[in-house]
């Protein structure tokens, strides 16, 4: 019995990135679509803020990676993200290493 092989990515490419061009992402463009994300402009992102910035970037699981970057990034523990905090929350969004062009 044989069996069937899938055709694997390319070493330089992550799954996601072969049904779509992605691109590595520098810290100030993290800050802007973070900045961006701040929808009602109080200085902080919620999670629910966070949740639609990672849908932006193209990220899979959106909500659990919102979760994750508060776990990692909110050092008060008040649930935001403030400007102190931006940061930590760029550090831990470069261990993505792609977002796309969006």
């Amino acid at each position: 019995m044989s069996h069937a092989r899938f055709k694997s990515a390319p070493a330089n490419r992550t799954k996601r990135e072969t049904n779509s061009v992605a691109i590595t992402c520098g810290e100030e463009q993290m800050k802007n679509v973070f900045g961006r994300s701040d929808s009602d402009k109080d200085g902080y992102l919620s999670k629910q803020e966070l949740k639609k910035a990672f849908s932006d970037l193209g990220v899979e699981f959106p909500s659990l990676r919102a979760m994750s970057a508060l776990w990692h990034a909110d050092d008060n523990g008040d649930n935001y993200i403030s400007k102190k905090e931006l940061a930590e929350l760029v550090k831990y969004t470069s261990t993505m290493n792609t977002c796309t062009n969006k």
